[in-house]
Order: C-alpha cells, then sequence, then structure tokens
C-alpha cells in the first residue's frame, strides 16, 4: 500500500502552488530570483525573523583540489520543508511515471542505497575506471528539466513552472532537496546504456550521483564507448578526474577499497591512521594528544568530533573492527571526560513552541500502544490563529453537523469532531509552519507512567538539540496517570545533560501543562488521530486511497521522525510507515 502522487492531473498554476503548500506571493519570489555572486550571510535568517530573509543562502565549499575552485551550495531558507516535500513527491511520481526509475545500479540520493553498496558488486574484480560526469547538477538546465516532465505526462505550463521553482539561475543548483531526484530520473535512459554497455563487455556498471565506475576480470568497455554514451545523453566527462587502477593498485569505487572480493574495505592507510591517533589517545591521554599535534584548546572539541565521526565509519564498514574500535575510543572518552558534542551558536533563535499530547492506539494483534507526539514550531501563533479560524467557521456554520457546545467544550479534539470538520483541519495543517515527532511503544495499563515516560525519554535530547534558540517552551497535556514532576525531571536532567557538555541546547526553557480546548495541543491531538487511523487501515483490493490514507499523505511530511520503540524501528521520508496489517 503506497500513496501515489500523480502530477499529470495539476493542469494550472494555481494547482501547482497548491501542490507546493506555499503561497502565490513565495512561489513568484521563487520564479523571480537572481543568484548573487557573494554568499549571503546566514546570520539575519538564524536570528528572529525579519521580512529581509533570503529565499537562498549561497555557501561556497572549497573542493578537495584547491585548484579545483569551490563548490556553490544553495540552501533554501524558510521554504526548505516545502522543498523536502516536492522532493518525497516526485520520487513517488517519478516510480510510475519513468521507466526502470530508479535504475537497480544507480546508489546516490537513494533510500537504502549507499556507497557501500554502490561498491559491493566491483570488489575483487582486477580493472577497474572511474569517470566523473563534468558540472553535474548545473550541467542540467531548466529546459531539459520541462522537456523531460512534459515526456512524463505532466501538462507544458505546469512543467515550464516547475522546472523555474526546481532550478537557481536557470540550471539544477546543488544543496535543494529536488535536485537529486529529478538528476537520478533524468539520467535513468543514461543508466540502461552504460548498463547495456558494461554487459557487452561482461563488466560491472554503477552510478553514485556524477560518479561512475566499470569494472571487470578481463576487458573494460572503450573509453571512447563510455563518452560518446555520455554525451549522447547530454552530458560531458571530466576527463582530468577520470582515474583507471588495477587490483593491488589504490583500488577504489566511492572511497571504499574493492581490492578484497569478500568485501569493500575503508581504505588501509586511513584505517592506519585511525589505529595510531586511539593509540596515542589511549596512551598519553585525549587532551595531551590533541596538544601534542598543535591543536589549540578552542579546536578540541571539533577534534574529538572528528574523530567520533570516523570511528563510527570504519566502524560501520568494518564489521570485524567494529566491537574493538567503539569499546576502545568509548574507553577514551570515559578517562577523559569529554564526549562528541557541538557548541551552541544560535541562543538568539525566535524561541520554540513544543506542544505534547498522547494517544491510545489498539494494534491488529490485541497489543494496546502508546503514542507520545510533539508539534514543534517557532510560529506558534500562525498555527493557534489558524486553528481558531477553522473552528470558529465552524461554530458560525448554521448547518454545521457537529454538536456546538462540545465544539465549545473540546475545541478541535480530533476524536470529538466530525469527519468533514478533521478534513478541513488536516487540509489547514498541511501548510502550518511545524514539525511532528512521534514515539511510541506497546503499553501494559500496570506501567503506563513507565512507558510514557520511556517515550519522552527517548525523544527528549534530540529536541533540545534541535531546539537550539532563545527558549523552549514545552506544553504538556495533563495527564493524571503521569506525574508532572516526573515528566519535568525528564526536560531537565537531559538539559542538564547537554549544558555539562555545552552541547547544542535552547538557552533556557520552560514546562508548562495544560488541558483541552488550546489550539496548540489541537496539532499533535491531530497529528495523533490522522496516524492512529492510518495505521489501522485494513489491506483492500481496491486502488482508490482510504479516507486516512489521504489525511495522512498530506500530512506525511510533517511527521519527520515516527519511532517505533517496540521493535526498534525508525520512520522517516526515506523509509515510510505502513499500515499495521499492511507491514506485518
Amino acid at each position: 500500500m503506497s500513496f501515489h502522487y500523480d502530477l499529470t492531473v495539476l493542469n494550472s498554476q494555481k494547482n501547482l502552488i497548491s501542490f507546493l503548500e506555499i503561497n502565490e506571493k513565495d512561489f513568484e519570489r521563487v520564479l523571480a530570483f537572481v543568484p548573487d555572486e557573494k554568499p549571503h550571510d546566514a546570520g539575519p535568517f538564524e536570528r528572529v525573523v525579519t521580512i529581509s530573509i533570503p529565499l537562498f543562502i549561497r555557501h561556497e565549499i572549497p573542493k578537495k583540489n584547491s585548484k579545483r575552485g569551490i563548490r556553490i551550495v544553495w540552501e533554501p531558507t524558510f521554504l526548505k520543508r516545502n522543498y523536502k516535500a516536492l522532493g518525497r513527491r516526485l520520487n513517488s511520481f517519478f516510480a510510475h511515471a519513468v521507466r526502470g526509475f530508479p535504475h537497480p545500479r544507480t546508489f546516490g540520493y537513494i533510500g537504502g542505497r549507499n556507497i557501500r553498496e554502490n561498491a559491493w558488486d566491483h570488489r575483487g574484480h582486477t580493472n577497474l575506471i572511474s569517470i566523473d560526469l563534468k558540472d553535474f547538477f548545473p550541467s542540467i538546465k531548466a529546459g531539459r528539466i520541462s522537456g523531460f516532465l512534459v515526456s512524463t505526462g505532466i501538462e507544458p505550463t505546469v512543467a515550464e513552472l516547475l522546472s523555474r521553482f526546481v532550478t537557481i539561475g536557470g540550471a539544477l543548483p546543488l544543496g535543494l532537496p529536488t535536485s537529486p531526484t529529478i538528476a537520478n530520473a533524468i539520467c535513468t535512459p543514461l543508466d540502461f546504456e552504460m548498463d547495456a554497455l558494461a554487459q557487452k563487455y561482461q563488466a560491472t556498471f554503477s552510478r553514485y550521483a556524477d560518479d561512475i565506475t566499470f569494472s571487470s576480470n578481463a576487458t573494460l568497455p572503450p573509453f571512447e564507448e563510455m563518452t560518446a554514451c555520455v554525451r549522447a545523453h547530454g552530458f560531458d566527462i571530466a576527463e582530468s578526474k577520470t582515474r583507471r587502477s588495477r587490483r593491488g593498485q589504490a583500488h577504489y569505487v566511492t572511497g571504499l577499497s574493492i581490492s578484497d572480493p569478500i568485501q569493500p574495505h575503508v581504505p588501509r592507510g586511513r584505517k592506519h591512521k585511525l589505529r595510531q591517533e586511539l593509540y596515542y589517545a589511549e596512551k598519553f591521554g585525549l587532551r595531551d594528544h590533541l596538544h601534542h599535534l598543535g591543536i589549540n584548546h578552542e579546536r578540541h572539541q571539533h577534534e574529538i568530533n572528528r574523530l567520533d565521526g570516523l570511528v563510527k565509519f570504519t566502524a560501520y564498514h568494518e564489521p570485524r573492527l567494529r566491537a574493538r574500535l567503539r569499546t576502545a575510543w568509548d574507553e577514551i572518552l570515559q578517562e577523559s571526560g569529554d564526549s562528541p558534542s557541538f557548541e551552541p551558536k544560535n541562543f538568539d533563535r525566535a524561541p520554540f513552541h513544543i506542544y505534547i499530547d498522547e494517544a491510545e492506539y489498539s494494534r491488529p494483534d490485541g497489543v494496546t500502544i502508546l503514542a507520545l507526539a510533539m508539534a514543534v514550531s517557532q510560529y506558534q501563533d500562525q498555527i493557534d490563529v489558524a486553528a481558531e479560524e477553522v473552528l470558529n467557521a465552524e461554530l458560525s456554520d448554521l448547518w454545521a453537523e457537529g454538536k456546538r457546545k462540545v465544539l465549545q467544550k473540546e475545541g478541535l479534539h480530533f476524536s470529538q469532531v466530525t469527519i468533514s470538520l478533521r478534513k478541513s483541519y488536516v487540509e489547514k495543517m498541511r501548510s502550518l509552519p511545524f514539525e511532528a515527532y512521534v514515539a511510541m511503544a506497546p503499553l501494559d495499563p500496570a506501567h503506563y507512567e513507565e512507558t510514557y515516560i520511556k517515550l519522552l525519554s527517548s525523544m527528549i535530547t534530540r529536541r533540545l538539540m534541535a531546539a537550539e534558540s532563545q527558549a523552549a517552551f514545552f506544553v504538556f497535556e495533563k495527564n493524571d496517570k503521569v506525574s508532572q514532576t516526573a515528566i519535568s525531571d525528564v526536560i531537565s536532567e537531559a538539559f542538564v545533560r547537554l549544558e555539562c557538555k555545552n552541547s547544542r541546547r535552547p538557552r533556557m526553557y520552560t514546562v508548562k501543562f495544560t488541558g483541552k480546548p488550546n489550539f496548540g495541543l489541537s496539532t499533535p491531538d491531530f497529528l495523533l488521530g490522522v496516524l492512529g487511523r492510518y495505521l489501522a487501515i485494513k489491506p483492500r483490493k481496491e486502488s482508490q486511497p482510504d479516507l486516512y490514507e489521504r489525511m495522512f499523505e498530506r500530512l506525511r511530511d510533517k511527521y519527520k521522525l515516527i519511532s517505533d520503540l517496540g521493535n526498534a524501528q525508525e520512520y522517516s521520508r526515506r523509509r515510510d510507515i505502513k499500515p499495521w496489517d499492511a507491514s506485518g
């Protein structure tokens, strides 16, 4: 069961703007955007919101080889959520509209595929050639995107507008969440032809973004045929970055050595350097080791974070070393009293409002589930106004189906309102500025508070870190089954841990308990209501989506993370959650 986004039904600019969930003014600003030559200072955006917020922030990132200059990356500001949602929806559309998308030999920017899988089928091969597509994203122009979208069945006017919305300066930019999906879709015919070329010479092909690899134990396809294939599909090869190697030499695919026929490995030199650093850190102490390397105190935390990342990277790709590396690193950190952390830099940002509600679900196997939802926003006033508008519209409608007294008493409470009102507020929610986080676990009624606290504890540290700002205001719905002191203690302990490590966190926080009606609590209440109905959907033969499947799909991009503590799974934009009966 998977919702299909059919962009061919969009037939006007108005439809497209509604689909993108933005207002017409912002849509026109994106289409009229002209990139500056100099990078924006991100500072104003990270402070209190003002009317001068840029649409995009331009970052200049030096390339590994300094002689090759810089890489320009564009970061969307307040429309980041919209671009992420569009990227996921385009991926859904292309899966139905583009034959073979995503190609099985393509590994970059695709959920469930990574550099290890990209290197896997090349392992142990004698001969290797890697080629890079020149200016991969920027070489894909708006006109080409528009033509491609029309070929998938999208109405030409909509295709042209959408191509302008996903490009900057007339080209596909690095940094927008939509760029990888569009590039992979456009490259699908190239992937098929390259794979056929590899099979012709009994070789193996793979592509990771702009990095194309062929390997073989015998003959590799001629470079001239590769070049002709690439150019026939509107790209060019960066010939200075072409690499050839044989087994026994530096034999790498996307940074991993493939000399071993059993599995890819982290390069030997990188592992040796890591073992050496851990040895000296263990022998002399982490801080003395860093001091010996000439790293001043201000850079210590940066180096600790770097080492932590290198340990995790190596442990992931080297299962046989995993236990030894992690044990050694944990002991070094424990001895030094240090830990990976990122110092707060954004205490001047606008406060975060975090509303928390809970609900109980009944799973098909009879197990009761307790779910906790957090709705997080820096624009709570907009959310409150929208909820009040929806409620007042219902109360002032003489023909409304709902019970007026219940609405006045309970407010927008999912279980107490009509289906039509649920649909109205869900439609409003999808364009509101908030993110949602849910945790759930099996519930034993005798241990209700224990389960509630476990769910809260699983979420709170990450939410405090993400709420790095002037303040975080937590608002919980009152719950007679859970001690308010226990809830406050969980937040306090997490905050103190972050404070002791000088890690990211808000400058201060408050905790408040309230009951319904409350416009802020309506958001997590509806999120839980929609999620619960969606999870309970029964398998069906007809293709028409269920009412609550459509409601959930409207809000899907709001659910940034859904954690199921019962089966230790996390669901996100890259890993969709399925109804219980559909997921087994």
